[in-house]
């Protein structure tokens, strides 16, 4: 079923509170695959995405159908590179930090003939398609320049740091211990590429509607985190219990010194209300049992296969099945070995305001077999951003626009970043204003998203959209409301333009995928296929082209599709 709503889609979100921030992220979707298109709307409207960090790649069934794996070859071809040149062709590659891939994408690489020396998707995504020594993945040995220690090779605590803070450096007047020298810096180039999975449908993984519940959560969990109902659970298991409940201690002493409850115990909490997260070492273990999780809530139970989905042992699937907005496994053995594992100062990352996919990699030394599962962006411990964007709504001439950020108190300082289009015209800077001029800009609907970011550590921010008409040359297009349907999946749709002008070709546009393109007549009809765009939150829009090359955009209208 087709549904136009006359509002814009991002009037539901105006301002919204982030600690990374959404043009800082790629999504990957699978265009073969419908739940994958689904997943992926559903995020995107949630978060906010900018439309140009939206990928769609062809990946077969035979990539995620059974054990899901595919060889380094594959994953190069079908992912990285196609993703990669999509991201250089749009102009955002340079700021995207981590990548969220949608559902139906494979999990493992066969990166060697022995089994304990494969890595997950997310691994080789993590270290950017370079296959790290054989004995560095099967022994754990490998050392993430993200991870905020301690181990055996990072002997300080780091505190939590947003991934731009951890990519552009603390600053030269910063001081940092020698181990944690290459912060004042940061890592530029040698940045890894962190990512998160929206979820897992394939074989004994959740159901669609199983992983669309969980990204709500996720987005409703921001600046809501509880202040207890985070449990450290010692088991009887001489495997997988004594390898990581050393930390469990001091992680439950670094909360309590934020003011938030850690209990370690012996028990698991069954019918506790409102858990905020679980750790623990266990072969089997039923999530089910937990009377509630909070909204934002992550769990785990350290096993070998959590993440390998036709062997035994309790898949970290039943976690998401039972309410967490995230979980953690591996996707081949990994031995008993805490590097492998979040440690429990997953929590302290968190609640210093981090987003889940931040606090994951902060916390896992050695995310090569990693499959960290949910909503990525998640942040119940983050501090409340709003944003405000002032300015003209139809733009003539050149203008200033100014952006105000405020957070729950006064005198907060913030620093701004402006988008058009989706892509970044002002770097983060101390200038809360923007200027543009009009000769650069085409005729049509435009949209300017101000980003305001604290200053520090983890940075909080908020964004906020702002809708511009320009008109320069007297040339517009809007989106008839009137809809024909004309198949089963398929709905005809008329574009009017305005102007003297007519223009040579109508494209309509889901995104930056072209669904439908004609010679302009005024009768010409622009066919939306539901199977292109996919079920959930769409937006769609006319691009009228003209013979001198402009691209005249009508404002996006909003719909929802339900198969």
């Amino acid at each position: 079923m087709f549904r136009f709503f006359q509002v814009l889609i991002g009037l539901f979100f105006a301002a919204s509170v982030w600690a990374q921030k959404p043009h800082e992220v790629l999504v990957l979707v699978n265009k073969n695959s419908q739940p994958s298109l689904r997943a992926a709307n559903t995020f995107v409207a949630a978060r906010q995405i900018p439309k140009q960090n939206i990928v769609y790649l062809d990946i077969p069934a035979s990539a995620y159908e059974g054990t899901a794996t595919i060889t380094p070859d594959e994953f190069g071809k079908l992912i990285w590179e196609p993703a990669n040149a999509v991201a250089k062709e749009r102009e955002i590659y340079d700021h995207i930090l981590a990548w969220v891939y949608s559902v139906d994408f494979p999990i493992r690489v066969k990166t060697d003939s022995d089994h304990e020396n494969q890595m997950s998707v997310t691994g080789l995504t993590f270290t950017r398609n370079e296959i790290p020594g054989m004995d560095m993945i099967k022994w754990g040995k490998f050392q993430s320049k993200l991870f905020g220690g301690p181990n055996g090779q990072i002997k300080i605590a780091l505190t939590g740091m947003s991934l731009c803070v951890k990519k552009n450096g603390l600053g030269s007047k910063a001081t940092a211990p020698v181990e944690a020298a290459f912060l004042q810096r940061g890592l530029r180039g040698r940045m890894p590429m962190p990512s998160m999975m929206l979820g897992y449908i394939g074989e004994n993984g959740n159901d669609i509607q199983t992983v669309l519940d969980c990204i709500l959560r996720g987005a409703q969990s921001d600046s809501r985190g509880t202040r207890d109902g985070i449990y450290f659970v010692k088991t009887d298991d001489k495997h997988r219990s004594p390898c990581r409940e050393p930390m469990f201690d001091f992680a439950a002493n670094e909360l309590k010194q934020r003011g938030i409850t850690g209990i370690v115990t012996t028990n698991f909490p069954a019918g506790a209300q409102n858990v905020m997260g679980l750790q623990m070492g266990a072969e089997n273990v039923d999530p089910s049992q937990i009377g509630s999780f909070a909204n934002g809530a992550m769990a785990e139970h350290l096993t070998s296969w959590a993440g390998e989905f036709q062997k035994r042992q309790t898949k970290m699937t039943e976690w998401i099945k039972a309410g967490a907005t995230a979980s953690f496994g591996t996707v081949v053995e990994p031995r008993s070995n805490p590097d492998v594992f979040p440690t429990g100062r997953f929590f302290s990352h968190y609640i210093s305001g981090c987003t889940m996919l931040e606090s994951f990699y902060q916390s896992v030394a050695c995310p090569l077999k990693s499959l960290m599962l949910g909503e990525p962006l998640a942040k119940p411990y983050a501090l409340p951003v709003r944003v405000r964007v002032v300015g003209v709504d139809n733009l003539k001439k050149d203008f200033t626009f100014m952006a105000e950020g405020k957070g729950p108190q006064d005198g907060i300082p913030f620093e701004y970043t402006f988008l058009l289009d989706g892509k970044i015209i002002q770097e983060q800077s101390i200038d809360g204003s923007v200027f543009l001029k009009i000769d650069q800009l085409s005729d049509g609907f435009h949209e300017l998203r101000a980003v305001a970011s604290t200053p520090g550590l983890v940075q909080f921010s908020g964004t906020a959209d702002k809708y511009i008409t320009v008109n320069r040359k007297g040339r517009s297009v809007q989106l008839s409301p009137e809809i024909k349907k004309i198949g089963k999946n398929e709905h005809a749709v008329k574009a009017k333009v305005g102007g003297m002008e007519k223009p040579v070709t109508l494209k309509l546009v889901s995104g930056e995928v072209v669904v439908d393109e004609k010679s302009y007549s005024e009768e010409a009809e622009l066919i939306l296929d539901e199977l292109i765009v996919g079920e959930g939150p769409n937006r769609v829009r006319v691009i009228a082209v003209y013979a001198d090359g402009m691209e005249v955009s009508s404002e996006p209208v909003s719909f929802g599709i339900t198969f």
